[in-house]
């Protein structure tokens, strides 16, 4: 696969989040001798231009040269984090990543990809109906709707996508977009990827 496909494209990172399930911050567990940020930023760097970190600490992240982006307002989730992300991206398509999705497998993202010309997010849908609205494509044309659902009290980003035009990707299995939720998911991980 080229990397000439994404070259329109941002990837941003979504890397704030209070890591209450954790107990810990999320971003600087440690795989190999890297930690979960630098390894996404691995992973995307070979394929996107240009790559922004969502986050609220730009100071503490300041070592990885990067852009990062704080909340427009601080306190609206992932949302907020998003819709912020967005309007900062040089980009009109933009690939967006939780930290806490560690395996990022580039033929699947390609694929969702192509679907984005005529819809404003693509968004994988499991069999069994689960959304992946953190391992997505999104559009600037998302940034006005998101902005309004904020302004109304909403925060979840699968209620204020129901005003966009998304095209839901299949996905066959669930679980080839796993998140680490806590610290056994983490333990999981990492036997997985010795």
């Amino acid at each position: 696969m080229t990397a000439s496909a994404f070259q329109a494209c941002t990837a941003i990172i979504l890397a704030g989040g209070s890591a209450s399930r954790m107990g810990t911050d999320k971003r600087f567990l440690k795989v190999g001798n890297e930690n979960l940020l630098e390894r996404q930023i691995r992973l995307l760097e070979k394929h996107f231009p240009e790559i922004i970190i969502s986050a609220n600490d730009p100071v503490k992240l300041g070592y990885l040269n990067l852009r990062v982006v704080p909340d427009e307002q601080a306190g609206l989730g992932p949302l907020g984090g998003l819709s912020t992300a967005l309007a900062a991206s040089n980009s009109e398509h933009n690939f967006v990543v939780a930290v806490d999705i560690p395996n990022i497998d580039m033929k699947l993202v390609e694929k969702m990809l192509t679907h984005l010309d005529t819809v404003s997010a693509v968004i994988p849908v499991s069999i069994d109906g689960h959304q992946e609205p953190l391992f997505a494509f999104y559009s600037k044309s998302c940034i006005p709707i998101f902005k309004s659902a904020l302004k109304e009290g909403e925060r979840a980003i699968h209620r204020a996508l129901e005003k966009c035009p998304v095209y839901h990707f299949p996905m066959k299995n669930r679980l080839a977009i796993k998140n680490i939720n806590n610290p056994g998911d983490f333990e999981t991980f990492l036997r997985e990827n010795e």
